[in-house]
């Protein structure tokens, strides 16, 4: 049960989430014109500085929101890591590095403003929304080009998205959509399953097996997590019909492994997937990554690693171009700069899941649970991508906000319910009282 809110700030509530909702889709129409271009890129992110000005700079919130950047994490996240950012960039030898890094800060700290003020639950209703938005659009204007690669089984590859950046985004929207399935109302979830559904579709036909993989390591450690909370009863119960489950469909596999359906089955996967293909399966070591991945880290012998390169200097040779946000974060910014970084993640992957345990109704579970699921993904799908500290896409803008939450916020997390509750009670009890 909900405490109820003023009018006026349901009506911010709702400007906010929608203002937000077009900031992350218009982030992901960004690649539907026939090339991406520097404008194009930075119509969401200006959109969004003006709802930072609304939402905080024009409000009383002000003050709170500025002195969540002399915080402990406000200084170590937002400052110090900037400076392991603009450093190298200042000094690399591509021109675009100190750009993109000095814009880069500017949007580390309105997100910090943002999200000191902000609800998590508000972010990932517009995140939402903005998924629903943005299939709307995309599904028609790319539906002739899908049918064709469902045809002919050819790469998904529509419009300036680079197929593996489609699959990320999607699959960030396809994480939200099970949120909503759980706990939207009777229209939202149907909507939520229809979209999802058209996510996954469109991520396989993308032959993105990044993305596969991270939605497959997110939904086992969602589903490991749902195990863990359930009584010890019930676990033994599941964890039972787990394995039978598991051991019928393997036998199941072993039996019809020889027949037509199962060669068919695999041959149509493999065609989508290109699993054995030459180039882009294991055996070459999938489109070549692991060869490139050693040809950087053999180049840390210079003390590269330490410092870095410059901001988006993997951009300036095909040689140095690499599919793994971890090592491109160490050869552009340094070795401080990537444990940050990924220390943040993890940080706040671990809070999520201890507010999941925490939280005291339904709702809240599903929301960090949710988050969880969100997160895994990101850092799973990222060992083969390089989205995973920017804000030229809606996930990982998504993922830019999270990292910019202040702790003390996030301190909050898994107790807000509980309180919720706390106060609804002390609400009641005085009635029934007097009902007595």
């Amino acid at each position: 049960m909900r405490t109820s809110r003023k009018p006026e700030e349901e009506l911010h509530s709702m400007f906010n989430r929608v203002a937000l909702a077009l900031v992350f889709t218009l982030s992901f129409l960004a690649y539907t014109g026939s090339e991406v271009t520097a404008s194009l890129q930075l119509v969401p992110l200006i959109l969004f500085a003006a709802i930072v000005f609304l939402k905080v700079l024009c409000s009383d919130a002000v003050l709170r929101a500025m002195g969540s950047l002399l915080e402990l994490d406000g200084l170590l996240f937002v400052f110090l890591l900037s400076v392991f950012i603009i450093g190298p960039s200042l000094v690399s030898d591509y021109a675009k590095s100190f750009p993109v890094a000095l814009v880069l800060f500017i949007y580390l700290i309105l997100a910090r403003l943002y999200m000191a003020v902000v609800p998590i639950r508000e972010i990932v209703e517009a995140f939402f929304w903005s998924g629903v938005l943005s299939m709307a659009i995309f599904i028609p204007m790319s539906f002739t080009a899908l049918m064709r690669s469902v045809q002919t089984l050819e790469r998904f590859m529509p419009f300036s998205f680079h197929p593996n950046l489609l699959a990320f985004d999607l699959a960030g929207y396809a994480c939200v959509t099970v949120w909503k399935i759980v706990t939207g109302r009777s229209q939202e979830k149907i909507l939520a399953a229809v979209v999802g559904a058209a996510c996954l579709v469109v991520i396989f036909f993308a032959s993105s097996r990044g993305a596969i993989v991270g939605l497959i390591a997110g939904c086992s450690v969602a589903g490991g997590l749902m195990i863990m909370r359930t009584p010890k009863d019930r676990q033994k119960r599941l964890l039972r019909w787990g394995s039978i489950v598991g051991v019928l469909l393997l036998g199941l596999v072993l039996f019809i492994q020889n027949s037509e359906l199962f060669n068919n089955t695999f041959s149509f996967v493999d065609q989508v997937l290109q699993l054995t293909d030459s180039y882009r399966g294991v055996v070459g070591g999938f489109s070549g990554r692991f060869e490139r991945w050693n040809q950087v880290i053999s180049m840390f012998g210079d003390g590269t690693f330490l410092i870095g390169k410059g901001l988006r200097f993997t951009d300036t040779s095909d040689s140095t171009a690499i599919d793994n946000s971890y090592i491109v974060i160490l050869y552009e910014t340094g070795l401080v700069s990537l444990a940050l970084i990924t220390w943040r993640f993890l940080s706040i992957l671990r809070r999520f899941v201890k507010a999941y345990f925490n939280a005291a109704n339904p709702g809240s579970r599903a929301l960090y649970l949710a988050l969880s699921l969100l997160l895994v993904v990101l850092l799973t799908n990222n060992i083969v991508a390089r989205y995973l500290f920017g804000i030229g896409n809606p996930y990982s803008l998504f993922a830019f906000l999270l990292f910019a939450t202040p702790t003390s916020k996030m301190e909050q997390w898994g107790t807000e319910p509980a309180k919720d509750s706390l106060r609804l009670m002390n609400q009641l009890y005085p009635k029934l009282q007097r009902t007595c």
